[in-house]
Parts: C-alpha cells; structure tokens; sequence
C-alpha cells in the first residue's frame, strides 16, 4: 500500500470579503502535494488562532486587555492564544497544488473573547496561528482510492492588519457595537427604559453609567476622607 501524500499547506492572503450577509474575512490557503502527483480531494480543517502573544501593546492597549485575559497588569509575552473560527472546506481535485479561500465570520456574536480583543488594539498586525487537520483522498499505485489523515503539525501564520479589520467593521456596523443579553436582563433594561421615558437603549445604558460613576466617585471621596481624618 502506498503512503500517504505529504502535503504542504501555507496562508497566501486576507482580504475581506466585498458582498457577504456578515462581516467576513477571505482566507487564501495554498495547498501543494510534495512530490507533484495527484489528490482527488481534501477535506480540511482549519483552526484559526489569535496569536496575542506574539505582538508588544502600549499601556492603553494593556489597560483594555486585562479586560480579556482576566488579569490587571498583562506581560506581552504571557497572553494565551485567542481561538477565532474553526472552518471546514471541501478541496477538489488537483495535482501538484491548488488554492482554496475559506470564509472567517467577524459578527460581534461570534468569538466574543476575539472581538474584545480586536477591539483593544489601536494599530499595528493581529498575529494569526493557522493549524490545519482532515482527511486527504488519493490514487493508489494500483489506482484504487486511498486515503489519509492530515496531522495536527502541519501549521501555518500570518498577520491580519487591524486596520483591515476595524474598516471591515465599520463597513456593516458603523460606530455601533452588538450587545448581547439574556431575556431576563434585556427585559429589566427595557423597563428601565419606559420607566425614565428614555428614546432610545443608548440614552438608558448612558444614565446607569453615569449613576455608577457618581456612586463609584462618592465612595473614592468619603474613603479618602476616612483615611485622612
């Protein structure tokens, strides 16, 4: 029985998609098979990962952070991994290499510890871990189809200008941003609402931000007062 084809797998480009329901980004994956023969069809699985760790942030940037990683004070170098979408596509038949484009959805609602994170970033590159896995169809050398498993090791990386992302964003969202809530709490933040005559969700979040930061000001103050006394 013959073995199964090596393959070498490499990330080509992003670009974001033009015509998409959601926020889309364009993955462009160059699939080749080492020696040059044939493959029937792939079936890839592809992991996409926030290498967070991979890129430095200014003080701003870590402040926002700690946000996602649940820690106060961040090092650049201790941030674990994002995970950003796992996507499945269909490889036809090629020989020697071939492209396929996988579609990363970016809706708020998708990744949530993803999003926080895009959103933390002022500038710069999102350093970007690719891992790849499935199952690779091929002819025998007695031409029966054979076939063979991709393992995890074959990786690829890549640098998403944020840049990219946020004009992405704004194409669909503009300067809003998706807030999800369960039932029970939407319900009591529209009741809130009718009951301070609020016109819109903006103005009632707006106010209850503004209370907890008097209560949150007054609180700082009278300990002050206490501990100078």
């Amino acid at each position: 029985m013959s073995a199964p084809p090596e393959l070498g797998l490499d990330l080509l480009g992003i670009e974001a998609e033009t015509f998409a329901a959601t926020p889309t980004l364009n993955l462009r994956i160059g699939l080749r098979r080492l020696d040059g023969g044939p493959v029937q069809c792939v079936l890839l699985t592809t992991t996409v990962t926030i290498a967070a760790s991979r890129r430095s942030y200014d003080d701003a940037e870590r402040e926002r952070l700690a946000g996602v990683f649940g820690e106060p004070d961040v090092g650049d170098r201790s941030l674990h991994g994002l995970t950003w979408g796992r996507i499945g596509a269909t490889v036809p038949t090629f020989r020697g290499d071939a492209e396929v484009t996988l579609a990363l959805a970016c809706g708020h609602d998708m990744q949530v510890a993803a999003d926080r994170y895009l959103h933390a970033l002022r500038g710069g590159d999102v350093p970007l871990d690719l891992t790849f896995n499935g199952t690779v169809f091929y002819p025998g050398e007695d031409g029966r189809l054979r076939t063979g498993q991709i393992p995890w090791h074959h990786e690829a990386t890549g640098r998403l200008p944020v840049q990219t992302w946020r004009d992405l964003m704004d194409r669909y969202y503009g300067a809003a941003r998706w807030l999800r809530l369960d039932d029970d709490c939407f319900a009591r933040l529209a009741a809130y609402r009718a009951r301070r005559a609020h016109s819109s969700f903006d103005d009632t979040v707006d106010e209850l931000l503004r209370r907890a930061e008097m209560l949150r000001d007054d609180r700082e103050l009278r300990e002050e007062e206490e501990w100078t006394a």
